[in-house]
């Protein structure tokens, strides 16, 4: 046929014009039509043919120019990414750059022999390590005994030891091989072979010889099979071991120093088998595993390694089908590595036969699959296979040289599975990061929640290009129980879903890295029925297949579960259920909104933004708009700080609507409500507990079923500093719970000469309950605290009076207590961190709360909150003054202990951990000031 012969010409063009990179000579259309007399068009035309068969490269210059493929690849080891280039220079720049690399993997190989051995960094890596350690280690490196079963590899790992340390040292040292089972049974030939011999020592010595240590010196001596030498053949090496020297047979006179690596390989117990003082001189054992021991992985590019090694051998390619190689890996092999090589070469030379006899230039092997007994093969390890080895097989060629045998393993994308791919990489971004594990797991969850809806359920398997029937017959199975549990037929495409994942599941449970699955285990996705079957299902799998999953599993099903019933959970939704977020700055709550609405792709949630010249009525004004623009029958209303808390009852009350108030939300609090409430439900009875399990502030305003709404006003005489400190600490000290319906107002003196002036900043839905402030005001019948009261043991008293709280209850005055030594806590911090430059205010004042409640215990002496703040400053200043002058002569004191009295040696003991933990000695004199404090001075 014309395109035979055009692609023959091809070929005799490159035969005549030697391939050469930087002179790349290619063929051109008018080259062929002057070998051939064919039509430019028709060559043209057949070219093309040819490009599009992968059989011809076609460079776009002027003239194009024409590669016979296997011309370029035999040329240059290298095998073009395209059919086409846009000019010589693209594909030399290819050529070059592979040519580039092979240069540095040979580099390579010949720096560090070991990249060559498989296994190097997986099961034998550890033992490398080890064995590079021992024959750098100065002067002379350490002894090493290889273990292991016979035909594990350790005469290989002995060589590449010696081919690594010529490397390193740029020498060229020996290397013997002596085999102590050839001489086992005369330990006088043993001698003899061993060390050499002088002239005349026995019979038949007619000259002086040389033994193998001497061959030795400077370099490596491997004995294998050490086990077979006898107690006297282990003594004959004590001393060379020892001192390093030794005698020939017949010459003790004369002592010869050699200096040598010692490598032993045995395939018996050492204990059993070695005298302990010849074990004691060879500080490495290494033990090498077996085939069976050895990953799947490992077995597969051993095994290609074999039959690349017969392809070069016999010049010829050979394909291996895929049930060719899922027979040689799973298969048992009593000698290990060097059955399997020899397996290998006979299968080729049946091949190599039937190749004569057919006349064809490449060897196909395609065992049977019947070889194999399938129930005896794990399905992890089916998985694993198919990771690495394509169904269509794996062909190897005799003139390509490959890098590293891997190159031959199928590198699937692990699409197959986007739950682990994007867990992993968000743990991958978050290790980078400096946050917490909390904040990294809940990013975690808003994350997936986004991929949940957008990506992760549109993933599939293909029963004829992924997997086995075996294994896809046993996920149907699966998917079949996983059906009956949820009462439901599942369709095509999640069930596509569950067996890619299961699929991949099983891949995965081989490769568990501790750490990720510690972090990504707390994922919870919210209803505990749902992780409850979720937890069933996965133990399931687990006992189906006889292995162990990773607990992030439990997720995936979690998830899953929730997808298929979410098409059921529409009566929990309520559509005229609304989410509003009311945060203090000009962009803080929409910036917010706006992320949540995008990452859940809904509009649900509104936002109302409170900018600094934004009054809170005018807030609460936008907050009701909202409310009323979108009718809604309930309200989560979500606020950041402040007096944005009493929204909900003002709301509750005005719209006659159940508001779930949830305070003190940032980002992270809006994503887990968002997503309760998109997924789960909009019920505030399931909203509280979960929302409240999770740490969030939250609590319902009832219609009907709330108090009046209450202002208290904190006034100071000029400026507004006081008094937002003062706010600042009641909103920190009472608990949430208790300031729901109370709003706290800051106002200046001014603001209160007048009753109407007053009750201007007061709705006719509030009632005025009480002030607080430096200056008494005139106004008759509502209760004033002073700043004085407020510091006082009464002063939080007062507060729970106002407010309403009926002391007589046991349960006020427990809250009443709480409350009063948080508060008091809380002053004490805010009066000393402008006093202390060195200690912590937060940690000296609990300790010092905590002394002071000793003390008081210990004299029977009644708790004064204002007594207590006096104390907590005095001593805090004071253990920081002996602290700043370590030095000052306390014995200069005129005051002993003696002059106290005896209720200060109580001070005295209650204030030994404070001079413990910071290495100060608090004197008499300041005990003497401690006990007037709280014995005579009248606070």
């Amino acid at each position: 046929m014309r395109i035979d012969n055009i692609y023959e010409c091809l070929y005799k063009f490159h035969q005549a014009n030697e391939l050469v990179l930087g002179n790349l000579k290619g063929c051109t259309v008018k080259d062929i039509c002057q070998m051939t007399d064919y039509a430019r068009t028709a060559v043209s035309e057949d070219l093309s043919k040819l490009t599009n068969k992968h059989q011809v490269i076609k460079v776009k210059s002027r003239p194009v120019l024409f590669f016979a493929r296997p011309v370029l690849e035999k040329a240059f080891f290298f095998s073009p990414s395209k059919d086409e280039y846009a000019s010589i220079d693209h594909l030399e720049a290819e050529i070059r750059q592979e040519v580039e690399t092979k240069e540095r993997v040979k580099h390579e190989l010949h720096n560090n022999p070991f990249s060559k051995v498989i296994g190097y960094d997986g099961s034998l890596a550890d033992s490398i390590k080890k064995m590079k350690a021992a024959v750098l280690y100065p002067p002379k490196g350490l002894n090493i005994m290889l273990t292991g079963e016979s035909g594990v590899g350790k005469t290989l790992l002995a060589e590449h030891l010696h081919q690594f340390f010529e490397a390193k040292t740029e020498t060229k040292v020996p290397f013997i091989y002596f085999n102590c089972a050839e001489y086992f049974n005369n330990p006088e030939l043993l001698t003899s072979h061993l060390f050499g011999y002088k002239k005349g020592s026995f019979t038949g010595a007619d000259s002086d010889h040389q033994g193998l240590v001497e061959l030795a010196d400077g370099g490596f001596f491997f004995l294998d099979e050490v086990h077979r030498l006898t107690n006297e053949g282990q003594e004959k090496l004590f001393t060379l071991l020892d001192k390093g020297y030794f005698t020939r047979m017949g010459e003790a006179e004369k002592q010869r120093h050699v200096a040598i690596k010692f490598i032993f390989a045995t395939t018996e117990e050492l204990e059993k088998t070695f005298l302990k003082t010849f074990l004691r001189r060879i500080p490495v054992n290494l033990h090498i595993p077996s085939l069976s021991n050895r990953s799947i992985k490992e077995k597969i590019q051993l095994i290609l390694t074999f039959f690349m090694e017969e392809s070069q051998g016999i010049q010829k390619d050979i394909f291996i089908s895929y049930n060719t190689l899922k027979y040689l890996v799973f298969s048992k092999y009593k000698a290990n590595v060097g059955e399997l090589k020899s397996e290998i070469q006979f299968i080729c030379a049946q091949a190599y036969l039937d190749a004569i006899d057919y006349e064809t230039q490449e060897l196909t092997i395609d065992l049977p699959l019947g070889l194999l007994d399938e129930n005896t093969v794990d399905t992890k390890d089916i998985v694993v296979l198919n990771e690495y080895v394509p169904s269509g097989g794996i062909k190897i060629r005799h003139d390509y040289f490959y890098p590293h045998v891997e190159q031959l393993l199928q590198v699937k994308d692990k699409q197959n599975d986007r739950f682990y791919n994007f867990l992993l990489k968000e743990y991958a971004d978050l290790k980078n990061v400096n946050i917490s594990s909390k904040d990294a797991v809940a990013m975690m969850q808003n994350k997936m929640d986004q991929l949940y809806d957008m990506d992760l359920f549109n993933q599939s398997i293909s029963k004829e290009h992924d997997i086995d029937e075996q294994f896809y017959n046993q996920i149907n199975q699966i998917i079949q129980y996983i059906e009956q549990e949820l009462a439901i037929l599942l369709p095509e495409n999640l069930k596509n879903v569950l067996a890619a994942h299961i699929y991949s599941s099983v891949f995965y449970s081989a490769q568990i890295n501790e750490d990720f699955f510690d972090l990504t285990k707390n994922i919870f996705s919210g209803k505990i029925e749902n992780y409850q079957l979720a937890e069933k299902i996965v133990l399931y799998i687990e006992n189906y297949f006889a292995l162990k999953l990773p607990n992030t599993e439990i997720i995936f099903y979690d998830l899953f579960i929730r997808k298929i019933r979410s098409a059921d959970r529409r009566y929990e939704l309520d559509e005229k259920c609304g989410i509003v977020v009311v945060a203090h700055g000009s962009a803080t709550a929409s910036s917010m909104v706006e992320y949540t609405n995008v990452l859940f792709s809904t509009s649900l949630m509104n936002s109302v933004n409170m900018p600094i010249n934004q009054s809170v009525e005018e807030t609460l004004d936008k907050v009701r708009a909202v409310v009323r623009k979108n009718g809604y029958s309930k309200l989560i209303l979500m606020v950041d700080i402040g007096s944005l808390i009493y929204f909900g009852n003002v709301i509750s009350k005005e719209f006659q609507i159940e508001v779930l108030l949830i305070s003190n939300i940032n980002l992270l609090t809006l994503l887990e409500v968002a997503r309760e409430v998109i997924y789960e439900s909009t019920n505030f009875d399931y909203l509280l507990p979960v929302l409240r399990e999770k740490n969030h502030k939250a609590l319902i305003c009832r219609k009907g079923n709330f108090e009046d709404s209450k202002v208290l006003v904190i006034s100071c005489l000029t400026g507004l500093g006081t008094a937002l400190k003062i706010e600042k600490l009641l909103l920190n000290t009472f608990p949430q719970e208790l300031l729901t319906n109370v709003r706290i107002v800051t106002l200046e003196k001014k603001e209160l000469e007048d009753l109407s002036r007053l009750l201007s900043f007061v709705h006719e839905d509030e009632k005025l309950v009480g002030i607080i402030g430096t200056v008494k005001t005139e106004i008759p019948d509502i209760p004033f605290v002073s700043l004085d009261n407020l510091l006082s043991d009464q002063g939080i008293r007062l507060v729970f009076q106002m407010l309403g709280f009926d002391l007589t209850k046991d349960e006020n005055q427990a809250v009443l207590k709480k409350v009063s030594a948080k508060y008091i806590q809380g002053l004490s911090i805010e009066a000393i961190t402008d006093l202390l430059s060195i200690l912590n205010p937060k940690s000296i004042t609990i300790e010092l709360s905590k002394i002071y409640s000793d003390i008081c215990m210990q004299t029977k002496k009644k708790s004064d909150e204002k007594r207590l703040l006096r104390f907590i400053i005095h001593c805090a200043c004071m253990i920081e003054r002996q602290i700043q002058h370590p030095e000052y002569d306390h014995t200069s004191y005129e005051l002993s202990y003696r002059e106290l009295p005896e209720l200060a040696s109580v001070i005295k003991m209650a204030f030994r951990p404070i001079e413990v933990s910071y290495n100060v000695v608090i004197p008499p004199l300041e005990v003497k000031y401690i006990y007037e404090l709280l014995f005579e001075v009248n606070v």
